[in-house]
């Protein structure tokens, strides 16, 4: 089709009030999925970082059938911070796929944020997706491992039924037969004057307090209580926090978040350590938090985390295992890439971090679009 034909049969603009229910119905059709107007004022209307919804649309014949929705975040580095656009949950309506909506609803936004303080964008494309950001001037930064603890190989048999697969799941659970008390003692030996508080929901000023005593000096989200009580508030999940203290003193922190997914697997993420480094201390925390925390979720199927913030030793020690080698990789076809473009085209540095270089990021689920 003739572009000026596109342009008459698709209109292409910011998002609407009157929007929101043909956006919702779109991503019901899309990901087959009943996420629900909370979740939708949750994620994109309550961003405490910008003053509207960060959305675009295309219609056509008064129906929304293309959606390119952002998250805004402070990006940190060092001691600067830079506000960053996340594409999420873009949608295409199958019906009207190969009009070049993607592109164009991409290019209404960077046209949009140009002049509105935003310098940067990053996510986490698929592979389908990500040949569509490259073109867009998006360059890739690295693949993101996710580590999985599956503690119930039974719940994702049916999904793999040949033997080998259902062997190679058993394999899985195999470490997880050790002792929590074993673990913990070998990976940290945690002095005893370490207790752990575990609480309902999200402590968000006590996670900010954790954070402003040691931030890392790599690209992440800044954290502070307008994040943390807007960023883990999802309606789709349930949240506990986990604070470690030695005598009395807050050390660490952690958050985990659960829910059951549509195939009724009951998934559970490690979803922040905060702070997000640091030394011997730190890490025998860590240790004594994760602990605690698999033991109040043994009932989950699965439990995940980033591979990034905790030490890849301390995750395999407790039966975690990288989706990027076997034997996950073999049920595993998702690539996650991590991708950047400044607004510009140009900026490729942030208080002189280059964007395209791994090292320079640290990065956990909450800078994740995870639902």
């Amino acid at each position: 089709m003739h572009s000026d034909a596109l342009d008459a049969t698709y209109e292409v603009r910011r998002y609407r009030p009157e929007d929101r229910s043909g956006v919702l119905a779109l991503d019901e059709a899309v990901w087959d999925r009943n996420r629900g107007g909370r979740w939708f004022d949750w994620k994109y209307g309550q961003n405490p970082y910008v003053d509207h919804v960060p959305l675009f649309v295309a219609v056509t014949d008064d129906e929304v059938v293309g959606a390119r929705p952002f998250m805004a975040f402070q990006l940190r580095a060092g001691d600067e911070t830079a506000l960053a656009l996340q594409p999420a949950d873009t949608m295409v309506h199958p019906d009207h796929r190969r009009q070049g909506l993607f592109t164009r609803m991409t290019e209404r936004a960077l046209e949009f944020y140009r002049e509105r303080g935003v310098e940067l964008f990053f996510n986490f494309p698929n592979e389908a997706s990500l040949p569509g950001y490259r073109k867009l001037g998006w360059r890739s930064v690295d693949d993101k491992r996710t580590f999985y603890r599956v503690q119930s190989p039974d719940a994702f048999v049916p999904q793999y039924a040949d033997g080998r697969a259902a062997t190679l799941l058993g394999q899985l659970a195999a470490p997880i037969v050790r002792g929590y008390h074993d673990v913990r003692t070998e990976l940290a030996q945690p002095p005893p004057e370490l207790s752990v508080d575990r609480r309902a929901g999200v402590d968000a000023e006590a996670l900010t307090e954790l954070y402003r005593r040691n931030p890392p000096s790599q690209l992440h989200a800044r954290r502070d209580v307008e994040f943390y009580e807007w960023r883990f508030d999802s309606p789709v999940w349930s949240h506990s926090t986990y604070v470690a203290a030695a005598d009395g003193d807050p050390a660490v922190g952690l958050v985990t978040r659960t829910r059951t997914t549509n195939d009724d697997i009951a998934i559970a993420q490690i979803a922040e350590v905060v702070p997000m480094d640091g030394g011997r201390r730190w890490r025998e925390g860590v240790a004594e938090l994760l602990g605690d925390a698999l033991g109040d979720h043994a009932d989950a199927d699965v439990v995940a985390i980033t591979g990034a913030v905790v030490p890849d030793d301390v995750l395999t020690a407790y039966g975690f295992s990288p989706d990027d080698r076997l034997p996950l990789s073999k049920f595993s076809d998702h690539r996650c890439a991590l991708v950047v473009r400044p607004l510009d085209g140009e900026s490729w540095s942030l208080n002189g971090r280059d964007l395209t270089r791994s090292v320079n990021w640290l990065l956990s689920y909450g800078e994740r679009d995870t639902t």
